[in-house]
């Protein structure tokens, strides 16, 4: 069985930098952590978190709160607490998942912390003005959110990059001739409540699409297929139809691009259709496959757990204000509508 030893003669480093790495006592460059962890895998190496607990004052436990389960969140939160699980065991920690209910959360977390059950908090569904971090800043427990606040700048936070994801679904589509895009976007519900991706999303589709001179209209639904289905009725009855259409709502595109089909129009022949912060799986789940820009969940998931582990080596440091690019990845549901000259 591989030991710690091996580790580091196979990495290259001393040993004490392989352990300060697995401890997150001190910070390791990135380039060193990507040597000891291909030493790891090379060797077959797994650190055991609750041996190096005992041997330490910390849990080498890392608590994830989701507030609640909600469909609609699709697969990008459970990517991101895989994301998070592996990264955690990679640096000989353990993950928990804590469902606690969003009102009882603020004081939770921070006694859990307090109480020693865990090291530091990762905090995901995070809201413009989430009581959650208010409470563990006051508490000055160790914490990253995956998400943004209304001020995130002495927040350590990593979060999807939405207006460049936006912005380069627009642009493809303005490259290819479309001049009249409509979104189909989060519930008015989520944006009541503050839910960063549902507002930021919003905001910055219109402002996009107006700094590139073209027509824009945007649509909130609910996350569910009925209400793709009853939006593609209402926008061919209402008069002239997008020519593209730019979603951010995985169980409504389903259904309304279903929905479509039934009324007898094709993609992207009659309408083109793109998604953003979404899979490659539901990006599939039509015909013909749409042209997706996938959340990068697990990435998210394991920078956030690098960073928690970073403040608690050193809570000197600068935030740890990380923004992930999504991954574009080209179906067959748009049209070049240029032109031929």
């Amino acid at each position: 069985m591989a030991t710690m030893n091996d580790v580091a003669r196979e990495a290259g480093v001393a040993l004490s930098t392989v352990s300060y790495m697995l401890s997150g006592d001190k910070p390791v460059s990135a380039r060193t952590r990507e040597r000891i962890e291909q030493a790891m895998k090379e060797l077959g190496y797994r650190p055991n978190a609750i041996a190096r607990s005992l041997a330490s004052r910390r849990t080498r436990i890392l608590a994830l709160h989701l507030p609640e389960f909600d469909v609609s969140a699709g697969e990008t939160v459970f990517e991101i607490v895989r994301g998070a699980y592996d990264r955690a065991a990679e640096r000989g920690y353990l993950l928990t998942v804590w469902p606690i209910a969003s009102q009882c959360a603020p004081q939770e977390l921070s006694d859990l912390v307090g109480q020693g059950h865990a090291d530091g908090v990762l905090l995901v569904e995070v809201v413009l003005e989430d009581p959650r971090i208010e409470s563990l800043e006051q508490s000055q427990v160790p914490f990253l959110s995956v998400g943004r606040t209304s001020d995130p700048s002495r927040l350590n936070y990593v979060d999807i990059d939405f207006e460049t994801t936006i912005a380069q679904a627009l642009d493809s589509l303005v490259a290819t001739g479309h001049r009249d895009v409509m979104l189909i976007g989060r519930s008015r519900e989520m944006e009541a409540d503050g839910y960063g991706p549902a507002v930021r999303s919003h905001q910055d589709f219109a402002r996009l699409a107006q700094e590139r001179g073209i027509r824009h209209r945007e649509h909130a639904l609910d996350p569910s297929p009925q209400a793709g289905r009853d939006l593609a009725r209402e926008v061919l009855a209402s008069g002239p139809r997008p020519d593209a259409v730019v979603a951010m709502n995985d169980l409504a595109i389903v259904g309304f691009v279903n929905e479509l089909q039934v009324m007898g129009l094709t993609l992207p022949d009659d309408l083109s259709v793109v998604t953003v912060v979404s899979s490659r799986r539901t990006a599939s789940m039509t015909s013909p496959s749409l042209t997706a820009w996938q959340a990068p969940g697990e990435e998210m998931g394991r920078v956030a757990v690098d960073g928690l582990l970073d403040q608690l080596a050193d809570p000197q440091s600068p935030p740890v204000q990380t923004l992930v690019r999504c991954t574009q990845y080209d179906g067959a549901s748009v049209r070049d509508r240029r032109p031929v000259t």
